[in-house]
């Protein structure tokens, strides 16, 4: 008789189950998957917690590493793209981490930490350039202090699942344990260039006592993105609505004539380098398209070769 469960924790293939077994997979499985379990996944299991099946995933959130993809985490509804207001701040990390939500299907939510810390101007200013890029909810917060925190809670509903992002050093740990008392351990960050160690070192689900859950990640210093073209187009509205202005239906905006996005920079109506990390992010899209069709001819081509094989036998 097998049963299904959710994967609340998994670091190299040692998952533990929300009953608190610890599950191992199949050989099947581990032959056979496109895919490993990940946290957040639901898995069916046999006698003995054997992981003999993934069920469906509601949503895959996914980040490039090298030349394959890595599953954060599975079935969230929210990615948290938390951020530590000061030298850690960055419009264009947060460009990255839109994308992934945006190619997973799951809602972006942007919380700027330790405002106990930071300028209070620096901290508006902040939120209002994170305003001007996206439509996604900014909430400004200090673990610390409690700012900010009981509107963040009230943001979500019973059932969400919400994966935590960021650098090391964001502030991560502290914001569950002031969402949820989860005591997750802490860490100081650095002066000169505000990171710090990896507290988090393995991906935990953790439910919170308003009924909505996290998914708690690694700090991550490198955010590749997929091959999903029109996520990123999506991350960028501003840029799509200016390009209607332009001559050309198909303009790249680089260096034809009558671009409407060229003269918005050039007007200062819009950051050039936001511009550039519209640029940049098309550019690793479509390598990554190209490394996946690679892949997928590679692979076909194997199979044929084995079927003249079996053929001839």
């Amino acid at each position: 008789m097998s049963e299904i469960f959710r994967i609340i924790f998994a670091s190299r293939e040692i998952y533990t189950l929300e009953n608190g077994e610890r599950a191992v997979l199949s050989g099947k499985l581990r032959m056979e998957a496109e895919s490993l379990p990940a946290v957040g996944d639901m898995v069916r299991c046999s006698e003995g917690f054997v992981i003999e099946s993934i069920e469906p995933r509601r949503t895959e959130l996914k980040r490039a590493v090298g030349a394959g993809m890595q599953i954060l985490a599975a079935n969230a509804t929210h990615l948290m793209i938390v951020m530590a207001l000061g030298v850690g701040f960055s419009l264009r990390r947060v460009e990255r981490f839109m994308v992934l939500a945006r190619s997973a299907g799951i809602k972006p939510v942007i919380v700027l930490t330790k405002c106990d810390l930071a300028n209070p101007v620096d901290a508006a200013v902040a939120e209002s350039e994170l305003r001007e890029i996206s439509d996604a909810p900014v909430f400004v917060t200090s673990a610390f202090t409690g700012e900010g925190i009981a509107e963040l809670a009230a943001y979500f509903s019973p059932d969400d699942i919400i994966c935590l992002s960021g650098l090391s050093g964001a502030g991560k740990s502290s914001l569950l344990n002031a969402l949820c008392g989860a005591e997750l351990k802490t860490s100081s960050v650095r002066e000169h260039d505000g990171k710090g160690k990896h507290t988090t070192t393995a991906r935990h689900f953790i439910r919170s006592s308003g009924g909505f859950s996290f998914i708690d990640t690694p700090g991550l210093r490198e955010v590749g993105i997929g091959g999903d073209t029109e996520a990123v187009e999506d991350v960028f509205p501003d840029i799509s609505e200016l390009a209607e202005g332009c001559r050309f239906s198909d303009c790249s905006h680089t260096d034809e004539p009558d671009c409407a996005v060229l003269r918005a920079v050039a007007g200062g109506r819009l950051d050039g380098e936001r511009l550039n990390s519209l640029h940049r992010l098309r550019r690793e899209a479509a390598a990554r398209n190209d490394t996946e069709r690679k892949k997928k001819d590679k692979k076909l081509s194997k199979l044929v070769k084995q079927a003249v094989r079996m053929k001839k036998i």
